[in-house]
């Protein structure tokens, strides 16, 4: 039987995630954790992993136990809900560049605006008499 539980708010109170039962795995692999949140960056700290080793299945020695495929006869899967992936947000380099091009674009557009109200002013003065 593999059973997964997991304490979310640090209370040393364990919630079954998912347990199993029929579960095959050979010897000389290795357990691995992984975990995401989908922003820049969060710390995630795996506190302990308990591991016990308990009898061998009937008809496998344990000669034969490396060479076992890794296998279960039955997974239950929780259930909830299914959450959309939130929209990707703008990078800090990425608003940066858009921030230096939207100033860059009103020095531009002022510049323009000063040079025409000086030609304007220009061509009023120059009157034929």
């Amino acid at each position: 039987k593999l059973t997964i539980s997991s304490d979310i708010n640090d209370k040393r109170a364990w919630a079954p995630c998912f347990s199993t039962e029929g579960v095959k795995l050979p010897t000389g692999y290795y357990f691995g954790m992984s975990a995401t949140t989908g922003d820049l960056s969060d710390a995630h700290d795996v506190i302990s992993i308990k591991t016990y080793e308990l009898d061998t299945a009937d008809g496998v020695s344990k000669e034969e136990r490396p060479n076992i495929q890794p296998e279960t006869e039955f997974v239950v899967t929780p259930k909830r809900e299914h959450k959309e992936d939130p929209e990707p947000s703008t990078s800090g380099i990425k608003k940066f560049f858009i921030g230096l091009l939207v100033i860059l674009g009103i020095i531009v557009v002022v510049l323009v605006g000063i040079k025409i109200y000086q030609n304007r002013q220009e061509n009023s003065r120059k009157r034929f008499y």
